[in-house]
Order: C-alpha cells, then structure tokens, then sequence
C-alpha cells in the first residue's frame, strides 16, 4: 500500500480551514509535486491540467473507487451497507464500460442543447416562481435555500417526469443532501447517512418507476421504464438511476449558481460588467465554473500500474484528481487567480470534466445559469449581502459550499 511506503506528507491536504483557501498549497504541488501521495487522504493526488484531463480519460482510470470503503469495513458492516453499494454501481453503469455505453446512447439524445433548450420555458416559470415568493415574503432572501436548491431540484423532477402535486420537494432536498456524503471522504457515518438518503429517496421514486412501467409515465422515467425503452433496466435499477439524476443533476449546479453570486459579490467589478451586458453570461458562467467550480476532486482508482512523472501509481490505488488545480494552472490559464469573465479561455476548465464520463447535463446546467443569474441581475440589481463573511462549509477535502447566502433584494 502506498500509504506503507510513501513518507510523511508535506501538504495536509485536510488541515483545518485549507478549503476556505487551497490555492497556494495547490500551486506548490503543480510545481514540486504534482503526482502526490497524501497519506492523510490516501490517495495520489494529480493537481496539473494535463495530467488530470489524461486520467479522465484513460480507461486504466476506473470511474468506481467508492466500494473500497465499504470493502475495508467489517463483513458485517460491509453487508449493512449492500443497498448502497449495489446503487451507487448501478448509475450510468459506470462500473462497466459496455453498459455505460448502452445508457449514454439511450440519455445523451435527450440532453443535446436543442433538447435542452426546449425545457427554457420550464425553468424561467420554476424561476420566477421562486423568486417571486421570496421577495412577496419581504426581508432578505436566501439564494442556496429560497433559489438555487429547489430550481436545481425542481427541474430535475421535471425532467424525470415527476408529476409536480406529488412531489415532497423537502424529503428530496434532504435525501439528496444526505447520499452526497458518498461523495466525500467515505467514512461510515457517511455512508451510512447516504445509504438511508438512497432509500428514502428509492422508497418515493418507485410507485413512479411503476407507473412508468405501466405506460403511465413520462420524462426520463419513461425512457427508462416505459413498454418502449430500449434500456433492459429493472425496477430497481431505474430506481438506481432516477436516484443519480436527483443527485448528480441537482447538487453541483445549486451549488455553482450559489457560489456565482458569491462570486459577483466579491468581485464588483466584473459584476458591474456583467450587469451592463447580459450578453457575457456564458462567458461568465464558464469563468465561474473555471475559479471556483461545485466539484473540487474527484476519485478514481487505476485497474494496473501507471507511471507518471517519475513515480509509479500501483494497481487498486486511489487517485485523486484535483480539478480547482487543474483549473487554476498557469501553463493553460493566464493570471488563473483573477476572476474575469471576459476570459477568452474559460470554456477550458474541467469542471464538468473529460472523456467518457463527463457531464452529459452540461448544457441543462448553462441554460440554469443564464435563466437564475438574468432573473436575479435583472429583478434585483442591487441586491447586497445581508452577513459579513459567506457561510461557508467543506465539501469533499478541498472544496466548499454555501449552507445560506442570505440577501438584501433591494441592496442595504
């Protein structure tokens, strides 16, 4: 094991506060060490642009590393948590080439950004609707908890094909917040915590799966289980993918459009710029996933040996990729501390990475942008911070989010 044979770690990749700041330990590793054992997360950890991007996608980089968690725990405890390994293998059929092949034929015609652009209408509507109760509520407005979590949400159950009257939007926001524990360091408490949120989740999605089955759905659920699906899926595993959706498809861009805010707050300038041209707004949204991104890392685990720079990154080891490195990395990225969405080379980021498993949802993620920062610019140009400092959190070792932003709608 490398953690066996590889010394002490100079960086701390888990020292207290490093994620409200990482980028100058970030900077040092691309320069003096950019492929990185760190025992304190044990992993390899890949910080340049280059190098990230190959991994992503090199097949000798298997998409499922979750599973070593739950195989290091006692049998009993690894047989607790069966439900959940058996779905978080199941999504997109990731844990197999062939079948994740199979899925992206069957979804990504349904995600092309013509198809995409059709669910405008749905988005400004769920939009407008949430935004207008919270400024008729008067005071200030949360945008992680009033906007951008039940948009994000909300479009997701929409494109799911679930019925709006009998959505519970609060049990989805909690189950889903609770199975992306899976995403972070994989201790037992989390993955207990998501394993109960996968349920509660697949215990509400189920009578819709049936009724898709029945011919009585519509959404992805019935491309899924409808009497035509070209996918051979069980119950279960449209369950298990319906469960990915409101997961992967909900929680990344909340937190983008959140930290977007965040963002034009703490950079006037640019959102002066903004706010006089709304024409910059995919630009802008590049730039933003670029600096500070929803996705901090990522894991893989390497299926054989794989040399890199002088070390050698053995079979069944965990890598993980820094993609706020990545994306701050001077050779591909000029001055990649400013925040500049003027930035010609911002669509460069792998923020939604590369290869074969890269964001099928990116351009449904670009059209929640456009419609929340428009409403929000537009409807609230002088909206202003209603806290001192941004409530941050950690999420995943070096990455970050907003419990609340809380803001004045009218400014101060």
């Amino acid at each position: 094991m490398p953690s066996a044979t590889v010394p002490g770690s100079r960086y701390d990749l888990l020292r207290p506060g490093l994620y409200l700041d990482p980028h100058a330990l970030l900077h040092e590793m691309r320069e003096r060490a950019p492929v990185h054992f760190g025992p304190e997360v044990d992993a390899w950890v890949l910080t340049r642009y280059d190098d990230v991007g190959a991994a992503l996608r090199d097949p000798r980089f298997h998409a499922v590393e979750e599973h070593k968690k739950v195989e290091a725990l006692p049998a009993e405890r690894q047989q607790e948590l069966a439900p959940l390994r058996r779905i978080f293998t199941e999504w997109g059929g990731r844990d197999d080439p062939a079948a994740h092949e199979v899925f992206l034929r069957a979804m990504k015609k349904h995600f092309t950004p013509r198809r995409v652009s059709e669910q405008r209408p749905v988005v400004e509507a769920l939009m407008d609707g949430l935004l207008g109760a919270a400024l008729a509520r008067g005071g200030v407005v949360d945008v992680v908890n009033d906007l951008a979590h039940p948009l994000s949400m909300g479009v997701v159950c929409h494109l799911l094909g679930l019925p709006r009257d009998e959505v519970d939007l609060e049990l989805m926001l909690e189950a889903s917040q609770s199975i992306s524990q899976l995403l972070e360091m994989g201790e037992p408490d989390q993955l207990h915590r998501s394993q109960d949120g996968m349920l509660a989740m697949g215990e509400f999605l189920a009578p819709h799966v049936d009724a898709a089955r029945r011919g009585r759905g519509s959404g992805l659920l019935e491309v899924m289980a409808g009497p035509g699906s070209a996918l051979r899926y069980s119950d279960a595993e449209v369950v298990s993918q319906g469960i990915m959706f409101t997961v992967v498809g909900y929680h990344t861009t909340a937190n983008l459009l959140a930290n977007g805010i965040q963002l034009l707050f703490d950079h006037p300038d640019q959102r002066a710029l903004l706010q006089a041209d709304l024409s910059l707004l995919p630009a802008a949204f590049d730039e933003m996933m670029r600096f500070h991104g929803p996705v901090s890392t990522i894991r893989r685990m390497v299926l054989e040996d794989v040399p890199l720079r002088g070390r050698v990154i053995r079979r069944g080891d965990t890598v993980m990729l820094a993609l706020l490195a990545a994306n701050r990395d001077p050779a591909v990225f000029s001055d990649p501390d400013e925040f500049r969405i003027g930035r010609r080379d911002a669509h460069r980021h792998v923020g939604f990475t590369v290869g074969p498993y890269s964001c099928m949802g990116q351009a449904l993620a670009r059209l929640e942008g456009e419609v929340f920062f428009r409403a929000l610019l537009t409807r609230c140009p002088h909206m202003a911070p209603a806290d001192p400092t941004p409530d941050w959190t950690v999420f995943r070792p070096l990455g970050r989010e907003l419990r609340t932003l809380r803001v004045h709608p009218g400014g101060r």
